[in-house]
C-alpha cells in the first residue's frame, strides 16, 4: 500500500506550450527509435519484472472536483489488456463504470446497470489507454508514433486505438511519463483530456505517481491524491461484469443516457 504526500509542481506556460507543440507537430525523423525510448522508460519505472505487477492492480484515489467544489473517492480496477472498473463516490451520489473488451456498462447510485452508450464506452476506453503501463505501450509499438518537442526536453508517444488517440509525454531527463492527453469526439467536437502526473515514488519496486491533475480542454476538472495501491491484484472472475443478471437493465433507445463525467476520463 502507498500513501501520497507532497505538492505537485507548478506547470509554467513554456512547459504547457512545449507539450502542445509536441502533440500537434507532424511526425519527424528521430535520432532515437521508439523501441529504445520505451526500454529506457521501462527501466526508469522499475524494469519489466516489476512492471508486470501493473497488469492487475487496484488504485484508490481521493479527489477534489473544483468545478463542483466537491470531494470524493475514485477507485480503479485494471486488468490488462482490456478490462477496467471505475467507481466514483460523492457524498450524495455514486457512479460505476465497467469496460470488458468491447462491452461497457454503467450504474448510477442504486439503479441497475445499463449498457454504456458509445460515448460512455469511448470515455472508458480512453481512460484505460491513459492507464497503460510502459510494457503495455511496448506491446503496441506497431501503433505508436513519436515526436520531439521543439526544446528537445519531451518526447510524445502517440497511440491510436478504436478511433481514439492518447499522447504520452515523456520527460527525457528522467524518462517519466509526466502528462497524458486523451482525445475523443463529443457531439461532433474534438475534446482533449489532459492529466498531469507528479510526486513519483517507488511502490513495491514500481515507480508510481501519487498525484494527478485533470483538465477537460483548459478547465481543471479534478485534483487527485493516491491513497492506496494494490499491485498484482487477484480479481474475482466476475469482477468486470454487471452486478448480477437481475441488476442489469438494457436501456431503451428512447432513454436518455447520462453524459460522461469529464472528471473521470
Amino acid at each position: 500500500m502507498a500513501s501520497a504526500n507532497g505538492e505537485r509542481p507548478v506547470w509554467t506556460r513554456p512547459v504547457i506550450l512545449a507539450i502542445a507543440l509536441c502533440i500537434c507537430a507532424p511526425a519527424a525523423a528521430q535520432t532515437e527509435d521508439i523501441g529504445s525510448v520505451l526500454e529506457q522508460v521501462i527501466e526508469a519505472y522499475g524494469g519489466e519484472t516489476n512492471l508486470r505487477k501493473l497488469d492487475n492492480m487496484i488504485q484508490e484515489w481521493a479527489f477534489y472536483a473544483p468545478m463542483r467544489g466537491r470531494h470524493g473517492a475514485d477507485i480503479r480496477r485494471v486488468s490488462v489488456p482490456n478490462q477496467l472498473k471505475v467507481e466514483l463516490h460523492y457524498p450524495d451520489k455514486s457512479e460505476i463504470r465497467v469496460l470488458s473488451g468491447d462491452r461497457g456498462f454503467v450504474r448510477f447510485d442504486d439503479r441497475g446497470a445499463t449498457v454504456a452508450s458509445d460515448q460512455q464506452r469511448d470515455g472508458m476506453r480512453l481512460q484505460l489507454m491513459r492507464l497503460y503501463s510502459p510494457l503495455a505501450l511496448r506491446e503496441r509499438i506497431e501503433n505508436l508514433q513519436m515526436r520531439t518537442s521543439a526544446d528537445g526536453n519531451f518526447l510524445a508517444l502517440t497511440l491510436r486505438e478504436a478511433g481514439l488517440r492518447t499522447d504520452y509525454l515523456v520527460n527525457r531527463t528522467n524518462w517519466q511519463i509526466e502528462t497524458v492527453v486523451g482525445t475523443m469526439v463529443i457531439k461532433g467536437v474534438e475534446m482533449r483530456f489532459r492529466t498531469e502526473y507528479s510526486d513519483f515514488k517507488i511502490v513495491d519496486g514500481v515507480l508510481i505517481h501519487q498525484r494527478e491533475n485533470k483538465f477537460a480542454g483548459e478547465v481543471n476538472t479534478a485534483k487527485l491524491r493516491l491513497q492506496n495501491v494494490e499491485l498484482g491484484a487477484d480479481f474475482d472472475p466476475h469482477e468486470f461484469e454487471p452486478h448480477g443478471p437481475k441488476d442489469f437493465e438494457s436501456r431503451k433507445d428512447s432513454d436518455p443516457a447520462p453524459e460522461p463525467r469529464t472528471d473521470a476520463i
